[in-house]
C-alpha cells in the first residue's frame, strides 16, 4: 500500500501509464475507450497536464447508452487484467466519463497494479469454468488464484466450502445484484419444495427445507450457517460484486486457516463493483458475470496457448467428449458483441457494420489459418463428424436401402454346398454388414441437430451478414442491408481471396478429419468393450480392417500437410 501511495504521486509514471493505456486500447481495436492525452511539454515529475476532456460522469449521464458504456468499460478492464497486465486501480465513478462523442474516458492512472501472466491465465480459466458452470474445478482455481495455499486443497474439499462458493457464484450470474440473486433463489426453491398436493409451501417451511438441504451439502462450511437464516427476497441491494466481496471476506474470517484474500482481488472487485453499480442504476437486471462473456469469447478465440486451449475446451465440452455447439454459437456471438461494442462508437450504436465485419474477419482468419490452431481443429473435426453423420443418415433412410435392411438371409447351406451359394449369399452378407456399420446412434442424432449451428457459424466466417453494397437508412440512422445475398457472395469471394493460399491446406486438414472420423467410428463399432453396438462377426471384421486401412490414408494426408511447412 505504501509503495502504491508513493507511486501515485509520481506524475511521470502516471503520464506513462495513461499514454500506454490509450496505445494498448487502440492496438487492440478498442476505439470506444480512451484516456486523456498527456501534454508532455507541460508535465514533470510533480505536475501532470492533460488535454481537457469534455464529458459527464458516467453515473450522472442521462443518455440511454450508459449500459453500453458499462460494457465498454468492463471490456477495457478485462483487457487490462487479462491481456496488458496493467490494471487501473482507482475506478470510482468520478474517473469514468462519457465524452461528448459517446466514448468512455478513464481518468487517473496514478495507481496501477501489475498482473503477472500466470495469474492472467488462472483468471481466464476461472471465468471459463464459471461460464461452463463447471464448479467442481473451483477448488483448483482458488489455489491458482492465491486464495488457498496448495497444501490446503484437501482441507478445502473436505470442508464443503466449495459447494457454498459455487452456489454463490451461480446465483450471482442471474443478474440484478444481490436482490436479483435472492429472487432467483426463492423462485428455484418454490419450484423445488412443494406440499403433497402440489401447492406452494409456507415461506418458513420452504426456508427450513432449504436450510436442511443446504447444510447437508455444506457439511462443516460456516457459510451455510450464516446464510441459512437470510433467505428473504427483500434483503440485498446494490452490487453483486460488493455482495460477493463481503461474502468472500466472511469466508476468510471464518476459515482463516484455509482461505485468504490476495491483494489484487481488492482492486479487481472494486472495479467490478463500480461498473456494476452504474449498470444497475439504469438496468435492474444488469449482470456483471454475463457481461464478461464477450471478452472471454474474444480472448479464447484468439489465444492459442495451451492454458487458453484448456479454458476453451472446458467452455465448449464441459466434462464430456461431445462439443456443445450452442456454447460455440454463444462464443462466436460473444466475439461479435465484443467487436461491435468496442471497435467504434458508430459500431456500438448500430450505425456502422465495422465491428460486425471485424468479427467475421477474425473468425475467418482463425478458421482459414495456414498454421494449425485449436479452434480450427475443433471446427474441422466437428464438421467432419457431422458430415459423416449426415451422409450415413442419408444412406440409412434411403428408400433403396430399406428393402435390403429388411431382407432375411437364407440359412447357411450345408458345408459342401457353401462354395456354390457363396456368389449369391456373400454379397448380401457384405451389404448388410456394411449397413450395420452405418447405423445412426444417439451421438449421431445429437450431431445431426448440431449441423444447423455449424452452418450458422460458417456463415459468420464468410461475413454473411455484411453491410451490403447498397445501403439505406431505416429512419433512425441505422444502416439496413438491401442486397444481402449479393453481399454474402462478395464477402465469400473476398475472404477466399484473402486466404486463398491457405484454403488448400485447410481443405487437406478437413479431408484428414473426415478420414479420422471414419477411423474413430469404425474402431468403436468394431470394439464391443468400448461401447460399440452388437454387430455381426463379418461387420466386426470389416470395421477393424477398414480402420486399419484408413489409418494409412490419414498418415499420408498428415505427411502432405507437414510438407507444406518445410
Amino acid at each position: 500500500w505504501g509503495v502504491g501511495f508513493v507511486n501515485e504521486l509520481d506524475y511521470e509514471r502516471e503520464a506513462e501509464a495513461t499514454t500506454a493505456f490509450s496505445v494498448a486500447m487502440k492496438e487492440r481495436g478498442l476505439g470506444s475507450v480512451t484516456a486523456p492525452e498527456v501534454m508532455y511539454d507541460f508535465s514533470s515529475k510533480r505536475v501532470l497536464t492533460t488535454r481537457w476532456v469534455d464529458g459527464v460522469r458516467l453515473d450522472a449521464s442521462k443518455t440511454n447508452d450508459v449500459p453500453r458504456l458499462c460494457g465498454v468499460a468492463l471490456n477495457a478492464y478485462l483487457t487490462m487484467l487479462l491481456d496488458t497486465g496493467t490494471l487501473h486501480c482507482d475506478p470510482h465513478p468520478g474517473n469514468l466519463l462519457r465524452t461528448q462523442d459517446g466514448k468512455l474516458c478513464i481518468l487517473d492512472f496514478g495507481m496501477c497494479l501489475d498482473v503477472p501472466q500466470d495469474l492472467q491465465l488462472s483468471l481466464l480459466e476461472f471465468i471459463a469454468n464459471l461460464q461452463a458452470e463447471n464448479y467442481e474445478r473451483v477448488p483448483e482455481d482458488l489455489v491458482k488464484l492465491g486464495f488457498v495455499p496448495p497444501e490446503k486443497l484437501g482441507e478445502l474439499r473436505a470442508s464443503g466450502m466449495t459447494f457454498g462458493i459455487a452456489q454463490m457464484l451461480r446465483l450471482a450470474g442471474e443478474g440484478g445484484g444481490p436482490k436479483g440473486a435472492m429472487e432467483a433463489l426463492v423462485a428455484e426453491n418454490k419450484a423445488k419444495y412443494k406440499a403433497e398436493d402440489g401447492s406452494d409451501l409456507p415461506t418458513k417451511e420452504r426456508q427450513r427445507r432449504f436450510r436442511e438441504d443446504y447444510m447437508k451439502e455444506m457439511a462443516k462450511d460456516a457459510m451455510a450457517r450464516e446464510n441459512g437464516n437470510n433467505m428473504k427476497v427483500e434483503e440485498g441491494g446494490g452490487s453483486t460484486a460488493v455482495d460477493l466481496t463481503k461474502k468472500i471476506e466472511s469466508i476468510q474470517q471464518q476459515n482463516s486457516n484455509v482461505f485468504a484474500i490476495p491483494d489484487y482481488f481488492v482492486y479487481m472487485s472494486r472495479a467490478f463493483a463500480t461498473l456494476e453499480g452504474i449498470g444497475l442504476s439504469v438496468d435492474s437486471r444488469y449482470t456483471i458475470l454475463k457481461e464478461c462473456f464477450p471478452y472471454l469469447a474474444k480472448r479464447l478465440l484468439s489465444d492459442d496457448s495451451p492454458r487458453a486451449r484448456g479454458a476453451l475446451k472446458t467452455l465448449l465440452y464441459g466434462n464430456g467428449d461431445e462439443l456443445n455447439l450452442s456454447k460455440l454459437k454463444d462464443v462466436t456471438e460473444g466475439l461479435e458483441s465484443y467487436t461491435t461494442s468496442t471497435t467504434s462508437v458508430e459500431s456500438s450504436q448500430g450505425i456502422s457494420a465495422e465491428g460486425k465485419n471485424m468479427a467475421g474477419e477474425q473468425i475467418a482468419s482463425v478458421i482459414l489459418s495456414k498454421e494449425k490452431n485449436y479452434v480450427q481443429s475443433i471446427l474441422l473435426r466437428e464438421a467432419a463428424v457431422a458430415l459423416d453423420a449426415v451422409a450415413r443418415n442419408a444412406v440409412s433412410s434411403s428408400a433403396i436401402v430399406a428393402p435390403l435392411r429388411r431382407l432375411q438371409l437364407p440359412p447357411p447351406p450345408p458345408g459342401p454346398l457353401a462354395p456354390l451359394f457363396a456368389p449369391v449369399t456373400l454379397p448380401l452378407e457384405i451389404a448388410k454388414a456394411i449397413l450395420e456399420l452405418q447405423e445412426i446412434d444417439a451421438i449421431d442424432a445429437k450431431r445431426l441437430e448440431n449441423v444447423n449451428v455449424l452452418t450458422d457459424l460458417a456463415s459468420k466466417a464468410v461475413n454473411r451478414e455484411g453491410r451490403g453494397s447498397e445501403e439505406g437508412s431505416n429512419g433512425d440512422g441505422r444502416i439496413m442491408n438491401i442486397s444481402g445475398d449479393r453481399e454474402a457472395i462478395e464477402s465469400l469471394l473476398r475472404q477466399t481471396s484473402l486466404h486463398r493460399d491457405n484454403i488448400a491446406r485447410v481443405g487437406l486438414r478437413f479431408g484428414g478429419e473426415i478420414v479420422n472420423a471414419q477411423i474413430e467410428r469404425l474402431k468403436k463399432r468394431g470394439n464391443k468393450d468400448a461401447g460399440g453396438h452388437e454387430i455381426s462377426e463379418l461387420a466386426e471384421r470389416l470395421a477393424k480392417d477398414g480402420a486399419s486401412r484408413l489409418e494409412l490414408v490419414a498418415d499420408a494426408l498428415e505427411r502432405v500437410d507437414q510438407s507444406y511447412s518445410r
